[in-house]
């Protein structure tokens, strides 16, 4: 994926072009990365928690690359499933395709342990933050 998906998910209404916000993205960089350290200290003891909190690290470094490039989402359904898509676009050559591969799958187990009641362990728990550190180093180093 590319420039060219971009545009083409802008001409579909997938994403919408706003103004720069490099602040907002800093503090939600900041956000993943403290919900990384949060997830960690509590997966032993909640490891659905933890779990969705390593998921929404992954989400909101990519919403604050969004921002830093100057997209957001549009509101409707399937926000989760466009982060994704703007990720594999926007993150071409980051070499994190195996991440950016897995966090569609990730995305189905945080949604089967909040609304499924599917146990999550603590391994399951470090592998969305293995994933979720190296989408956001990535992400920082593009930023």
């Amino acid at each position: 994926m590319s420039q060219d998906d971009l545009d083409r998910m802008v001409a579909a209404r997938e994403l919408e072009r706003v103004g720069v916000d490099p602040e907002t993205a800093r503090i939600e960089l900041e956000q993943a990365r403290l919900h990384v350290a949060s997830a960690a200290e509590i997966s032993e003891r909640d490891p659905v928690a933890a779990f969705s909190i390593g998921y929404d690290s992954i989400r909101k470094a990519i919403a604050a690359h969004m921002r830093a490039r100057g997209y957001r989402l549009p509101r409707g359904a399937g926000h989760h499933v466009r982060t994704g898509s703007y990720a594999r676009a926007a993150l071409d050559g980051a070499q994190i395709d195996e991440h950016l591969d897995a966090f569609a799958e990730l995305r189905q187990l945080r949604n089967q342990g909040e609304y499924d009641a599917l146990l999550l362990d603590a391994g399951d728990v470090a592998e969305v933050l293995a994933h979720a550190d190296a989408i956001i180093h990535a992400i920082e180093r593009s930023l």
